[in-house]
C-alpha cells in the first residue's frame, strides 16, 4: 500500500510540477503574440492559463466526489449548477485579472457577486424542481460544495494571479509543497513515535506526536525552500523581490502546518458522515479530495499571508 501510494503520489506530483513550471516559464517570457481568430492565445497562456486550468481540473474532480457524498446521504443538491459555480470561483480571479482595466472591479467583488448569483439560482431551481422538499438541506449542501471546492481552490488562483510572474507560480508550488510535507512529516513521525491519539473516533491513525512532527517538518521546509527561493532570485510580475526574514518563513510554515491538519481532519469528517473510506479511486491515494483536503483549507491563509501581510503583488490587483 505504501509503495503504491509513493508511486502514484510521486507520478502525480511530477506531472503537476512540470505543468506549473511551464506556466512559470511562460510568464517570464516577453510578450509574443500568438493570434488565432483575432484572439491572442499566448497572452492568456503567459498570464496564468496553465495553472488555472490545472486548479480547475482538480476542483471539478473534488466537486464530483462531494456530490457523490451528498447522493449517498440522500441529499439532492443542484449538480450542474454546483459544478458551474464551483468552476467559476476557480477561474474567476484569472478572468478578472485579464479583463480590460475598466472592468477590473477587484477579485473580491466578482467573487461575492458570483456567490450571490449561485445562492439565488439555487433557490430558484429548488423551487421549480423540488418545491419544499428538504429545502434547507439541499440549499446548504449546494452552497457548501460550491464554496468548499471552488471558493477555497480559487484562493490558489488568486495567489498565482495577484503576485504574478515567476514568483507567483513559485509561491503556489511553495504553498502546496509545505502543506504536503506537513502530511509526510506527520505520517512518518506518527509511525515511529506515535503513542497518544488525537481524535481516535475521527482519524484513528493520527497522533499528537505525528501532529508535532508535521509542524516541525512544515517549519523546516518553509525556511529551507524559502531561502532557496530568495537565492534563486524569483520576482513578481512587478519585479518585486522575495526577501522575507526567517521569522516570516517560519510563521508561514507554522500556519500551513496547522491548516494542513485542519484540512485533513475536515475531509475525514466528511468521509465519516458519508460512511466511505476514500473519496475516490486513485490507486494508493484514495480520491482527489484525499489529495486536496489540506491545500484547500490552507489556500486562503497562504493568499492572505503573501498578498496582504507580506504585501507581494498588491499593486496589480
Amino acid at each position: 500500500m505504501l509503495r503504491m501510494r509513493l508511486i502514484v503520489g510521486l507520478s502525480m506530483a511530477t506531472l503537476v510540477l512540470v505543468a506549473l513550471c511551464v506556466d512559470g516559464w511562460l510568464s517570464s517570457l516577453s510578450p509574443a503574440p500568438w493570434t488565432i481568430g483575432g484572439v491572442d492565445l499566448m497572452r492568456f497562456l503567459q498570464r496564468g492559463g496553465i495553472a488555472t486550468l490545472l486548479l480547475l481540473g482538480f476542483s471539478v474532480a473534488t466537486t464530483h466526489e462531494l456530490l457523490g457524498f451528498a447522493k449517498l446521504l440522500g441529499y439532492r443538491p443542484q449538480g450542474t449548477l454546483v459544478h458551474c459555480f464551483s468552476a467559476g470561483l476557480v477561474v474567476g480571479p484569472y478572468v478578472a485579472f485579464n479583463l480590460p482595466q475598466k472592468y477590473a472591479l477587484g477579485n473580491e467583488a466578482w467573487g461575492m457577486l458570483w456567490l450571490a448569483l449561485a445562492l439565488g439560482l439555487t433557490f430558484f431551481l429548488q423551487a421549480v424542481r423540488r418545491g419544499t422538499e428538504r429545502t434547507m438541506v439541499n440549499l446548504a449542501t449546494s452552497t457548501f460544495i460550491i464554496f468548499y471546492c471552488g471558493g477555497l481552490a480559487g484562493f490558489l488562483t488568486k495567489l498565482r494571479m495577484e503576485v504574478g510572474g515567476p514568483l507567483g507560480i513559485a509561491l503556489l508550488v511553495y504553498t502546496i509543497l509545505v502543506v504536503k510535507m506537513t502530511d509526510t512529516g506527520a505520517y512518518f513521525t506518527g509511525r515511529l513515535l506515535g503513542r497518544n491519539k488525537m481524535v481516535p473516533w475521527l482519524s484513528p491513525k493520527k497522533t499528537w506526536e505525528g501532529f508535532v512532527g508535521g509542524l516541525v517538518t512544515a517549519i523546516a521546509v518553509a525556511i529551507l525552500v524559502g531561502f532557496w527561493l530568495q537565492a534563486a532570485g524569483f520576482r513578481s510580475r512587478d519585479d518585486v523581490e522575495f526577501t522575507p526574514s526567517i521569522l516570516v518563513l517560519a510563521s508561514f510554515g507554522l500556519l500551513m502546518g496547522l491548516f494542513s491538519v485542519a484540512g485533513d481532519l475536515s475531509a475525514s469528517l466528511l468521509k465519516r458522515d458519508a460512511e466511505v473510506k476514500d473519496s475516490g479511486t486513485l490507486p494508493g491515494l484514495g480520491g482527489v479530495l484525499d489529495v486536496l483536503d489540506s491545500p484547500l483549507m490552507a489556500a486562503p491563509v497562504a493568499w492572505f499571508f503573501w498578498t496582504r501581510l507580506v504585501n507581494l503583488g498588491l499593486s496589480s490587483t
